[in-house]
């Protein structure tokens, strides 16, 4: 009980803080700015002290959390005064979804997640309107309908399957960790029932239709939260409902496996096709959903290690798409355009962004020393290893790595291409600066994928951990040096007249 009452004083006090600190924020911006980070930063004051306790499996989704609503709040403030001159009263909806997002992975019990889920919906509709307004009314109506609806399913019905068995009240109220040991299990329609509404809030085939367009046409704050934190509601509700209740594993196995690969197949061919750089996130996240789902298949065959794995990808997945999506606003701020090959200049004219997206694309083709290589590295020598419980597994997830391994470099390269590409005309001029905020938001998402690697290096026995660990640190040093060599030429650059002569 004393638990219960801790935590909801600290969901108070995150409310709390959020609603002061969108009390006047373009009067108070400074003091705006502090009572944000404070409250995203906050989590880890409870959880150290011992006051509000969290199980193993939201951890890393609590990480997660943290790094990616303090930047998406950053960024959204400059990002918003840019469009409209201030940032009230639409920073609060902001805010808002992103604390109900901190309480959503840390809630206790199921009524508590359901409740959240719903209400982090209804503001998502909200997300997709708060730029274009009414221009973006059917586009809102699609994901409420296709996504909420379907989510809203799967959520009664466990609501249900708990109550039958436990009583509602009993049901509603214990704690996950008591709903695992109380052997509650149930038939193949009602396991389908259970995971539809959660494969499609992954964006998955045959409902997947609703995701590349509210990812494209979203604000680009609103797409970050949606493919950075809220695609990961989905994949913590299937993980704590399989910890939660005797699902039917021929009809979780194969309907993950077969619903992810012909998804990732699917959305990472389309990347190719793409010269709208938010399109090609779009559905390269689509592809990584893919593989997602596929390999939380693999869970009632590998266990532990397959749950390892998406700890590690839900971080890798939730920062890089956060970092990518937000300079997608960067970029149409500074070129008002998202099509790629009317761009290919930005790169001189947006210098403070550029490390931050060399840090991205080497993270999204799997470079080390990057998180990015990390996930790669683990799931191509874990499709391997599924080899010795039986070829079609094994054969299933390496389609998908292929997939995910040749597609990755193809549109990292497409997106890279927006500050380095082929473009020999002059650089337009922006006609605004980003401001420092925007600038500090994708530089911490961007080392977060350097200093991330570390954590399930050290504090998870990972397969391989000796290997991973020698390549991560040479990594390193090729990239230090790299970074060295590059600033200092750059220097001489900067020190030779026009005429030629060194000053």
């Amino acid at each position: 009980m004393e638990m219960v009452v801790a935590r909801y004083i600290y969901w108070f006090i995150l409310f709390l803080l959020i609603l002061v600190a969108n009390i006047s924020p373009d009067r108070r911006r400074r003091l705006s700015r502090i009572l944000r980070s404070i409250a995203y930063l906050s989590i880890w004051v409870p959880l150290i002290l011992g006051v509000l306790q969290i199980d193993y499996l939201q951890v890393f989704f609590v990480t997660l959390c943290s790094i990616a609503c303090l930047a998406i709040s950053l960024y959204s403030e400059g990002y918003l005064r840019i469009l409209f001159g201030r940032i009230a009263p639409l920073q609060f909806i902001i805010d808002s979804t992103l604390v109900l997002l901190v309480m959503f992975f840390t809630a206790y019990n199921l009524i508590e997640l359901v409740v959240l889920w719903i209400s982090i919906e209804i503001l998502g509709f909200i997300l997709i309107l708060i730029e274009r307004g009414i221009g973006n009314w059917n586009i809102a109506t699609k994901y409420l309908i296709l996504c909420a609806t379907t989510g809203d399913i799967s959520l009664f019905t466990w609501l249900a399957v708990v109550s039958l068995n436990l009583g509602i009240e009993k049901g509603l109220l214990a704690g996950f960790n008591e709903l695992a040991f109380m052997g509650i299990s149930v038939n193949p329609f009602v396991t389908f029932l259970l995971l539809i509404g959660f494969t499609t809030k992954l964006g998955q085939i045959p409902l997947h239709f609703w995701l590349v367009d509210t990812y494209s046409e979203a604000p680009s704050v609103s797409t970050a939260i949606f493919s950075g934190l809220m695609s990961k509601m989905a994949v913590y509700g299937i993980l704590r409902l399989y910890y939660t209740i005797s699902l039917d594993i021929n009809i979780f196995m194969y309907l993950l496996l077969i619903q992810g690969l012909i998804t990732a197949i699917y959305g990472f061919l389309m990347t190719s096709a793409q010269t709208d750089v938010k399109k090609l996130l779009a559905y390269s996240s689509m592809g990584h959903y893919g593989v997602m789902t596929m390999f939380m298949s693999f869970l009632p065959v590998l266990g532990e290690v397959a749950l390892v794995i998406m700890y590690i990808y839900v971080l890798y997945h939730g920062i890089v798409k956060t970092q990518v999506f937000l300079n997608t606003g960067s970029i149409e701020l500074l070129a008002n355009t998202r099509e790629i090959y009317r761009l290919g200049y930005l790169s001189r004219i947006a210098k403070e962004t550029y490390f931050s997206v060399v840090l991205g694309f080497l993270s999204l083709i799997g470079i080390p020393p990057t998180l990015g290589f990390l996930i790669k590295f683990l799931i191509v020598a874990i499709a391997f290893q599924l080899l010795t419980y039986g070829e079609f597994y094994s054969f299933a997830l390496l389609i998908g790595v292929v997939f995910l391994s040749i597609f990755s470099i193809v549109y990292a390269i497409k997106y890279l291409s927006v500050y380095t590409g082929s473009y020999t005309g002059e650089a337009y001029r922006p006609v605004i600066s980003l401001e420092d905020t925007q600038l500090i938001s994708e530089r911490m998402l961007a080392l977060s994928l350097l200093i991330v690697p570390v954590i399930p290096l050290i504090k998870l026995a990972l397969p391989y951990n000796l290997v991973i660990a020698i390549i991560y640190v040479l990594g390193l040093l090729v990239l230090i040096v790299s970074l060295l060599m590059y600033r200092s030429a750059f220097i001489r650059e900067a020190d030779v007249w026009l005429g030629g002569v060194e000053a």
